[in-house]
């Protein structure tokens, strides 16, 4: 007897901690960094046990949240990858891209996040390494690295200033800047 899975059989479940952090995200979205153990219970419906089971405190809360962060941001680099690589596209540009590709993130979150980063600032650790990885990886592809800097270090200062929203720029100006910023990395070297 040969069994397809359904739809609903095929899809994975979200595990209790994905659906924890999930909830983790609304109270920093809503709340700030006034994130509490128990924040997060009300939130997501789990028992207080079942919270502390999976992350048995604040910052364990916080790190798997950032890691959960740093996990995505990867994931994204790594399928632009994959992708350029299939369709024998210039990387650069690509990587780029997915570095601009942060339509999904909610800059409350990450607003929270920051603050949570000032009561334990050794949490940005995994950031900050993933953050040189991806660095180090679009150096490797750029024909100009000062260049390739200078547009990484556009883009980076971008997010910030959308994150703690200092610059906003409409969806337009936002396209036109990440076209030229990839434009600069293509163009060949002086």
């Amino acid at each position: 007897m040969n069994h397809t899975p359904t739809a609903s059989q095929s899809e994975e479940k979200p595990s209790t901690s994905e659906l924890i952090l999930d909830a983790a995200e609304r109270v920093v979205a809503r709340d700030g960094a006034s994130l509490t153990i128990d924040a997060v219970v009300k939130e997501s419906g789990f028992s207080k046990g079942g919270v502390l089971y999976n992350f048995p405190s604040k910052k364990a809360l916080i790190e798997g949240m950032i890691q959960r962060m740093t996990d995505r941001f990867l994931e994204r680099h790594e399928t632009a990858k994959v992708q350029a690589v299939a369709e024998n596209a210039p990387l650069l540009p690509a990587l780029i891209s997915a570095f601009f590709d942060d339509k999904h993130v909610d800059r409350q979150v990450h607003m929270g996040l920051l603050a949570a980063l000032a009561e334990s600032p050794e949490l940005i650790e995994p950031i900050r390494r993933v953050h040189q990885q991806i660095r180090e990886d679009m150096l490797t592809h750029a024909s100009d690295p000062y260049v390739a800097r200078i547009v990484m270090l556009a883009a980076d200062g971008l997010h910030f200033s959308e994150t703690l929203g200092l610059e906003t720029c409409s969806p337009d100006e936002r396209a036109a800047i990440e076209a030229r910023l990839i434009a600069l990395v293509t163009e060949p070297p002086r």
